[in-house]
């Protein structure tokens, strides 16, 4: 069985902010409940699916089918790619894309990070929700 839903995440800020990533863990110990710096911490988590731990206002968009999702990340990931620091990563954005498509349509998850000029750093993510296919447990943020 694939995710009913997908829930999309967008995450820019500075590259020393992303390299941190003590707050990017959720517990310090398997099966602890969240800490406080990681629900709090807007930077991506080191394992992707744990955006599904993060509040519901994490949530940059909720798409409904695996097409949805892909289009948000290919509109997002066009839009962004001007500012990318690496040519050929500009370039590569239609290929990346497709690949995400194909891998949200089998019900995975996707995942890219670019670093942009100056010093910055941008991830966007899709994750599917109820079920999670890393981690069929963790619940949907919006409660459903």
């Amino acid at each position: 069985m694939g995710p009913a839903h997908f829930h999309a995440y967008h995450w820019q800020g500075e590259r020393r902010v992303f390299d941190q990533e003590a707050d990017r863990r959720p517990a310090a110990a398997p099966g602890a409940p969240p800490a406080p710096g990681f629900l709090a911490n807007p930077c991506t988590p080191l394992r992707i699916s744990d955006w599904l731990l993060r509040p519901a206002a994490a949530v940059a968009r909720t798409c409904g089918t695996a097409a949805e999702a892909a289009a948000w990340f290919r509109r997002e990931s066009e839009r962004a790619a001007p500012a990318f620091a690496i040519e050929r990563e500009r370039q590569a954005v239609p290929a990346l894309a497709g690949r995400s498509a194909a891998r949200l349509a089998a019900g995975g998850d996707v995942h890219a990070g670019w670093y942009l000029r100056g010093t910055g750093f941008l991830t966007l993510d899709v994750i599917g929700c109820s079920p999670n296919g890393t981690d069929p447990a963790l619940p949907c943020p919006l409660g459903s």
